[in-house]
């Protein structure tokens, strides 16, 4: 048996006796022949059962019971003091002193065994429950763990989609205004050409019937009110008032395409579209600190994604960009087709965002997927957003890797094959 047990006395007769009893059913025997040498091997070596004599010079059984209580062994041993000392108020007192046993000598060899036997085996059966319940402890706790995490993500879900609903509606009632706006405009826009003719002609008139006095104040009133500088100034506001209303369009349409739940179906995508699209979304944050540099390959394929998904990639890697960069910096946006396809049979489109911020420590760089993981102060981030943008270009069957230096920038890089089997997919 792979049992360890000591034996402590002071006389070597008694250990002799100890060692040719106990060498009858076990192997791993240590002695010991004062208290200092038992503490020292209970310090370096486990030991399952100690047989313990109580009337030792130095050091005596009594003193070892409550100096072995006091070491921090993660398996203390169980006790079996050994004394021909049969008076009960000492039994008593050495029971309460941590022992399990007393035995009294002289002894039988047949009842030492089996005391020995018992305790070793409810000892195997103790470390046997406590190990289930620590067990059970780490399952439960990892359990809870995983239950909190899916609780709030459910949260973070809740409010994104109540966060999309909510964008989708002030969407619809800015679109409204902004569309007669952009009508008014252009109807006004005819309408001030019509009334250009119209003074053109009355110009000329003017200077080829009227008399002297007529043309010239017909040309000091022209003069005055600078006639030729409110028509170009005029046509200009008109221009870039339209040109404000077409950009208010374009971000409408782009946020209600990023919230609306219905539009969560797999198309073909042109991906300078989506990055388009999400710049139009994020551009208010962008436009006062980052100087935004496109660097996009020509004639990419198209994607086949759920836009809105990989949109939600794009927006999340360009604001996390932008707050990287603490006054004013570059985000730079490269995009090429990889013939070193994610899997065998086709390439893969890459999205690299690139700024020069602050950049992220080695000593986290392989924790920033993780859920709930965030460098940001408490309360203005959740964690949630990378490990969101991982588990969406995992589900479309790409990756995303990233590459940083401290104090010298980030680049995050998004690979999406062009095409994915929609049934293997972990998103549909």
């Amino acid at each position: 048996m792979s049992n360890s047990i000591l034996y402590v006395d002071d006389n070597p007769v008694s250990r002799q006796l100890l060692r040719s009893i106990l060498s009858q059913e076990y192997t791993v025997l240590h002695e010991a022949s004062d208290g200092q040498q038992c503490l020292d091997i209970l310090k370096n070596r486990v030991v399952d059962l100690l047989l313990l004599d109580l009337n030792m010079p130095g050091i005596s059984g009594f003193d070892l019971l409550q100096l072995i209580s006091k070491l921090d062994l993660d398996n203390p041993p169980t006790i079996i003091v050994v004394s021909a000392d049969k008076d009960p108020a000492i039994i008593s007192q050495v029971l309460k002193g941590g022992a399990a046993d007393y035995v009294t000598t002289p002894y039988h060899s047949d009842e030492l065994i089996a005391r020995v036997k018992t305790h070793l085996a409810l000892r195997s059966r103790e470390i046997h429950l406590e190990q289930l319940v620590i067990r059970r402890t780490k399952e439960l706790t990892s359990t809870s763990y995983r239950l909190e995490q899916a609780q709030k993500q459910l949260i973070h879900a809740d409010k994104m989609a109540s966060l999309g609903q909510l964008a989708a509606g002030v969407a619809h009632e800015i679109n409204n205004p902004v569309g007669y706006i952009h009508s008014n405009l252009m109807t006004l826009d005819e309408y001030l050409q019509d009334f250009q003719q119209y003074l053109e002609a009355t110009k000329t008139i003017a200077d080829t019937t009227g008399n002297d006095r007529t043309k010239q104040q017909f040309e000091e009133l022209y003069q005055r009110l600078d006639m030729a500088y409110l028509q170009e100034d005029v046509r200009q506001i008109i221009r870039d008032t339209l040109k404000g209303t077409k950009q208010i369009k374009q971000i409408v349409t782009n946020l209600k395409g990023y919230s609306h739940p219905e539009q969560q179906e797999w198309l073909h995508h042109n991906i300078h579209d989506l990055l388009e699209s999400s710049l139009s979304i994020v551009s208010n944050q962008l436009k006062y600190k980052v100087k935004l540099q496109k660097r996009y390959q020509r004639d990419l394929p198209k994607v086949y994604c759920i836009g809105s998904q990989i949109s939600q990639i794009f927006i999340n890697l360009l604001v996390n960009a932008e707050q990287a960069i603490e006054n004013h910096g570059q985000i730079t946006i490269t995009t090429s087709l990889s013939q070193q396809s994610l899997n065998s049979h086709q390439p893969s489109v890459d999205i690299c965002i690139t700024d020069d911020g602050k950049g992220i420590d080695e000593k986290i760089a392989n924790r920033i997927f993780d859920p709930f993981f965030t460098t940001k102060p408490v309360g203005t981030g959740t964690g949630l957003g990378l490990s969101i943008c991982y588990n969406i270009a995992s589900g479309h069957g790409g990756l995303i890797s990233m590459q940083s230096q401290p104090d010298r920038g980030s680049q995050f890089t998004v690979s999406l094959p062009v095409n994915i089997d929609q049934a293997s997919s972990k998103l549909t």
